[in-house]
């Protein structure tokens, strides 16, 4: 049995947004467990969320939460970054806050992000790779969270990889490329910010503040 629709129209991110028409728009609350596995890491879940809004120059930004427990850091961190959509670039940014084990939160301050932003990440970005890949039609696909009809992506270059997108959060239900794979594991609507403690925002000459929590 395939996995039941219940977000409407599928693929509708922005035209302005790397990845037009082939992930879904995000919505608060809505998260995504995915399973990486490589043979040099094993296997991690990673949560990618949803967990707030925020009006950044008269425009809608969202709070995407991401949450791991990298074997190397001996505990979870969570990272939030402010986008406007999903998948964004790093350009695009806005805000940054992140906890370590052991760690209250921290908002980063606004010359790091610019710093960050104008660093651009390694390899291609998002809008090049969903440009080059070629889109190889519908197919079932079985992951542990269920059995979905996809679209089958293949990217471009010799380490590029095949992707399935589905109507789910965050859209990828599989992902396998030659350094390892990602299946989705659960999904959900009902995502709440796994942050503890009260957000301190860092400032120049390393000053700190608490700084309101994103809602």
């Amino acid at each position: 049995m395939f996995a039941a629709t219940t977000r409407g129209e599928l693929f509708v991110q922005e035209p302005g947004g790397p990845c037009p028409y082939i992930y879904p728009a995000p919505e608060v609350g809505e998260y995504a467990d995915m399973r990486f596995s490589s043979l040099e890491q094993g296997s991690i879940i990673i949560r990618f969320a949803i967990v707030g809004l925020e009006q950044v120059e008269g425009e809608t930004y969202y709070w995407m939460e991401v949450v791991s427990a990298p074997p190397a850091v001996g505990g979870t961190v969570i990272a939030q970054m402010l986008i406007p959509y999903y998948p964004f670039e790093q350009r695009d940014i806005k805000g940054y806050i992140v906890q370590v084990p052991g760690q209250p939160p921290r908002r980063m301050p606004q010359q790091m992000i610019d710093m960050m932003r104008a660093d651009p990440a390694p390899g291609p970005s998002w809008g090049d790779q969903c440009a080059a890949a070629t889109e190889l039609g519908s197919e079932e696909v079985t992951v542990p969270a269920g059995t979905f009809r996809a679209r089958h992506f293949r990217g471009a270059g010799e380490d590029a990889g095949d992707v399935w997108i589905a109507d789910v959060p965050f859209g990828m239900v599989k992902l396998v490329q030659p350094n390892g794979t990602m299946e989705l594991v659960r999904y959900g609507t009902d995502a709440e910010s796994l942050l503890s403690g009260e957000i301190v925002e860092v400032e120049v000459h390393h000053r700190q503040r608490a700084a309101p929590r994103p809602t």
